[in-house]
């Protein structure tokens, strides 16, 4: 027997029967976990009952015209027990887990009579791939999602979906849900599984609809294969072929999938089944898989309010003052102005600067028009609610003031100073700075409780992460606001301490510094490129850098080095290629500047970096920057767009081994993490 872990809220499956309006006895079976708060999944507990429950239905299906699947409160079924997935470390063990999956649910097909699904509210993963297993699908209309998200997770639709879906609405339909929408996060609405064919009807009461169904069930037999054609093949990998190329995606989950779609063309349904229990049994035994699993606990959890959140009201912010006009400034006034109800007033040196800024966050909206994402009405709102002047006078009506000007104390103070001049008494004061000290800013204000860090990640639009700054002299009043301010803008905030680099910009410039001092020591870039491919980064250090810019990365590093000159690495190289640039990428020049003359093995060089790592968080864990590891990864994740396949940072690190070697422990100890 496998151990499984416990299974928290385990389902129960209830009987009742019903009549349809013309008069058929319905039996109606309901999954529920007598918890409308929390979504019904299948553990193996939830599966044993299910599997009795259909057998008692079989054993007298001539009662029954026909079996409606429902669920309970928001949720039809949440698909299976990712803890319980989770669990197996051995593939047999990983496999009579995903057999006995096919098993319970195969008894839908089974039963003797119809049977309709009744999808009331979440249906995704084992959930829809339960209502597959039925005769019909009707889907209750609303804000509800249906999908199968298992390929984001580093699995595939292994009980079931990956037969049953093309088979039912055709394999390019089939793959755009399996893979397009799961790698990109979507999930399907009512409405659009209807046009799809995946649900048979919408409508305002999914079970009374299915019941009244029942009365004129059409004859419809499952398809038994794919048409086997060189198209279906296409496009199976065409599609395939778009993600397997990116490091970051869920490549060995994506190859499976691969295969059993080959093999399903062809194969009969129960040989299909089977090559999805295979695959998805060997994907269950994977790091990766739970490096995966724990990067969605946390980044799905984070709108959530943050751990440390002082428990105090946090005030109202309805019209809010942007100091700057550059591309980062342009970017935050943009958000606040797209939150309903909200005015912003942006100001700067010159009117020629606030002008630019306006045309710049113009022509985003305008982009966003062009694509259909956005109304010309909702384009001419957003902008109407954005003033801007040279008078800095004119934030006197403020409830926040938000600085975005170059990162220098000096500058920042002159700017800190010249609004608590003008702001009323309850305006807070906050700096979108990436590394300076907050408390030393306080330093420059009459009222240092009003000043918080509130720090936004470029590109703002798409970088969910808000590190909320905490310091010593703000008040709970402050820091609270702070971070209702950024989940106003539906962002993830994580309040971090006001320590050098706080975490994101902490831990690039670690990983940027030791690959710089590896290129100093005379490796060189490619040498260091290919040995950090195992991180599955979206970019080498060195195009990062160019993305950054080099500019800002070098006072990005110097800080960081200011602040603990035994961790934190600049070196001269990057300040020459800074200072004289002359090829359009870092790398370019770096290769002239730095001579490669030392040969490092691939592990080593890794190591170097990761170690470093390491090094890093155990010291940013000892100081409390922040009061949870997966807070760690959760910045990672969200404002630097480190991979889930690494699971952020930290999960990767004890799985490399890294974790052990620096500290002699790993970060997730005892865990399904690694």
């Amino acid at each position: 027997m496998i151990d499984y872990p416990e299974e928290d809220f385990p389902v129960f499956v209830e009987l009742t029967e019903t009549v349809s309006p013309g008069g058929n006895s319905v039996g109606v079976l309901t999954l529920t976990n007598h918890d409308d708060r929390r979504p019904a999944t299948l553990g193996p507990l939830g599966l044993a009952r299910l599997g009795e429950a259909l057998d008692g239905i079989a054993s007298r299906a001539g009662d029954f015209a026909a079996v409606v699947v429902t669920g309970n409160g928001r949720t039809f079924c949440a698909g299976a027990n990712l803890d319980t997935l989770a669990g197996p470390r051995h593939f047999g063990d990983a496999l009579q887990l995903a057999q006995e999956g096919h098993r319970v649910l195969s008894k839908l097909a089974n039963l003797g009579v119809p049977t309709i699904a009744a999808i009331n509210g979440t249906a995704l993963g084992g959930g829809l791939e339960l209502a597959l297993h039925c005769t019909h699908r009707i889907s209750q209309d609303g804000p509800i999602s249906i999908g199968l998200p298992e390929i984001g997770l580093g699995l595939i639709p292994g009980w079931g979906g990956a037969t049953l879906l093309p088979r039912l609405i055709g394999i390019e339909s089939a793959l755009r849900v399996m893979v397009d929408n799961a790698i990109a996060g979507k999930t399907l609405t009512p409405q659009v599984a209807l046009e799809l064919g995946i649900v048979d009807g919408v409508a305002a009461d999914s079970v009374g609809a299915a019941v009244a169904f029942t009365d004129s069930l059409p004859v419809q037999a499952r398809s038994s294969a794919i048409v086997a054609d060189s198209a279906a093949a296409h496009a199976i990998d065409s599609t395939i072929d778009r993600y397997v190329s990116r490091v970051g995606n869920p490549i060995d989950a994506l190859t499976h999938l691969r295969r059993v779609l080959h093999h399903s063309i062809e194969a009969t349904e129960s040989e299909s089944f089977e090559a999805e229990d295979a695959a998805l049994a060997d994907l269950m035994t994977t790091s990766e898989f739970r490096r995966r699993l724990y990067a969605f606990r946390i980044t799905s959890g984070a709108h959530k309010t943050p751990r440390s959140t002082p428990d105090v009201t946090p005030r109202e912010i309805r019209r809010v003052g942007v100091v700057g006009a550059g591309l980062m400034a342009s970017q935050i006034a943009l958000a606040f102005a797209e939150t309903q109800g909200r005015t912003v007033i942006v100001t700067d040196v010159t009117q020629a600067k606030l002008d630019a800024a306006r045309d710049r966050i113009d022509g985003w909206l305008a982009a966003r028009v062009a694509k259909g994402t956005l109304s010309p009405d909702a384009q001419s709102e957003t902008l109407s609610r954005i003033d801007t002047t040279l008078s800095i006078s004119d934030f006197a009506e403020c409830d926040l003031v938000i600085e975005a000007v170059f990162e220098d104390l000096a500058v920042k103070k002159d700017v800190l100073t010249a609004v608590e001049s003008v702001v009323r008494a309850e305006c807070i004061i906050a700096s979108n700075t990436s590394s300076l000290s907050i408390e030393a800013m306080a330093t420059f204000a009459t009222h240092p409780d009003r000043v918080a860090g509130i720090h936004f990640f470029n590109p703002v639009a798409s970088m969910k992460l808000v590190e909320v700054v905490r310091n010593n002299s703000q008040s709970d009043e402050t820091l609270a606001t702070a971070v209702s301010v950024a989940q106003s803008l539906r962002k993830t905030p994580v309040i971090v301490a006001d320590q050098a680099g706080f975490v994101v910009n902490r831990l690039l410039s670690t990983f940027l510094g030791e690959s710089l001092r590896l290129v100093e020591s005379g490796v060189s870039l490619g040498d260091i490129s290919t040995a950090l491919e195992p991180l599955r980064l979206p970019m080498t250090p060195f195009a990062l850098i160019d993305l950054i810019g080099r500019t800002v990365s070098l006072s990005m590093l110097e800080s960081l080095y200011a602040s603990a000159p035994d961790r934190f690495f600049v070196g001269d190289a990057l300040r020459a290629v800074t200072s004289s640039p002359s090829a359009g990428s870092v790398g370019d020049d770096l290769t002239v500047v730095v001579s490669a003359s030392r040969i490092l093995g691939r592990n080593e060089i890794h190591d170097v970096v990761v170690d470093a790592l390491v090094r890093e968080v155990a010291v940013m864990l000892d100081a409390q920057v922040v009061t949870d590891i997966r807070d760690i990864d959760l910045c990672m994740i969200n404002g630097a767009g480190w991979p889930a396949a690494i699971g952020g940072l930290t999960p990767y690190l004890d799985d490399c081994g890294a974790s052990e070697r620096v500290t002699g422990k790993r970060f997730h100890p005892a865990s399904n993490v690694a």
